[in-house]
């Protein structure tokens, strides 16, 4: 059980610090013209993956089941990488490499979301291995 704890508690401390993160932190360009920036349109969805993040982790505490929290870390390991591809690869920042958005906001948001996934792997890994050997 302890384990399990050990999850919701990660993210939710995920959920916040990208929310965090991309709200009060990183830099990103402010409007020009009235249209809408990359990198906020990008901060914006990582945002709401934070949100998403929170909503596994209040859905695996309370849930018990242990074929529930392999989907969630399955979930969860999804969200991590798409955090990582937002600001990179999906939604994109500003491209000059001179902006604060393209230097600083985009590296931090893709090496977070690679520190999701891999907790989320690895917490997916432990399940997996935990579940085949009480089936032995």
């Amino acid at each position: 059980m302890k384990q399990y704890k050990v999850f919701v508690v990660a993210n939710l401390i995920f959920g916040v610090l990208l929310i965090v993160l991309t709200k009060l932190i990183l830099p990103v360009c402010h409007p020009m013209g009235g249209g809408a920036m990359r990198c906020g349109t990008s901060t914006t969805v990582d945002a709401v993956l934070g949100l998403v993040l929170l909503a596994v982790a209040v859905a695996a505490a309370g849930l018990l089941k242990k074929k529930a929290h392999i989907v969630f870390s399955a979930i969860a390991f999804v969200v991590g990488v798409f955090v990582s591809l937002v600001p990179m690869v999906i939604v994109g920042t500003c491209p000059h490499a001179h902006m604060a958005c393209h230097a600083v906001t985009a590296p931090v948001l893709a090496v977070f979301g690679v520190l999701i996934a891999l907790f989320a792997a690895l917490n997916l890994i432990y399940l997996k291995l935990r579940r085949r050997n009480e089936q032995d």
